[in-house]
C-alpha cells in the first residue's frame, strides 16, 4: 500500500476540481504558485474549445495557447482562486524572483 502525504492528496483534489470545471464548460480561475501565474479559462460555447488567459505579477492579461506547458502545469499543480484575486493579480508584487539565497556569514566546523 502506497501512502501519500496530506499535501499531495490536497493537490490532487484541487487539480481534479480545476479539470472538472474545465470539462463542464464553467469559467474557472486558477493559479500556478511555482510560476507565479494566474489563469482564466473562458468557455467558448458548446462544441468549441475554450480560451485560456494568463496574468503575471505586475502585468496585464493576455491569451495563451491551451496546449502550453504553463497551462498544463497549472492545471495539474495549481489551485483554484477567486475572480477578485485574478482581477487584482497584476497589482501583486511577485516574491519568487526577489528571493535571495541566505547563507551564514561564517561557517562553523563541527569537531568530534
Amino acid at each position: 500500500m502506497v501512502m501519500i502525504s496530506l499535501r499531495e492528496m490536497l493537490r490532487r483534489i484541487a487539480s481534479s476540481n480545476i479539470r472538472n470545471k474545465i470539462a463542464s464548460g464553467t469559467m474557472v480561475y486558477f493559479e500556478s504558485p511555482l510560476e507565479e501565474l494566474a489563469f482564466r479559462y473562458a468557455p467558448n460555447g458548446i462544441g468549441r474549445p475554450g480560451k485560456y488567459y494568463v496574468k503575471y505579477y505586475g502585468q496585464d492579461e493576455y491569451e495563451i495557447y491551451f496546449n502550453s506547458t504553463f497551462v498544463l502545469k497549472a492545471i495539474m499543480e495549481g489551485y483554484q482562486i477567486s475572480k477578485t484575486r485574478y482581477d487584482n493579480f497584476h497589482l501583486i508584487k511577485g516574491v519568487l524572483w526577489y528571493r535571495h539565497i541566505k547563507t551564514p556569514e561564517t561557517l562553523k566546523s563541527v569537531r568530534n
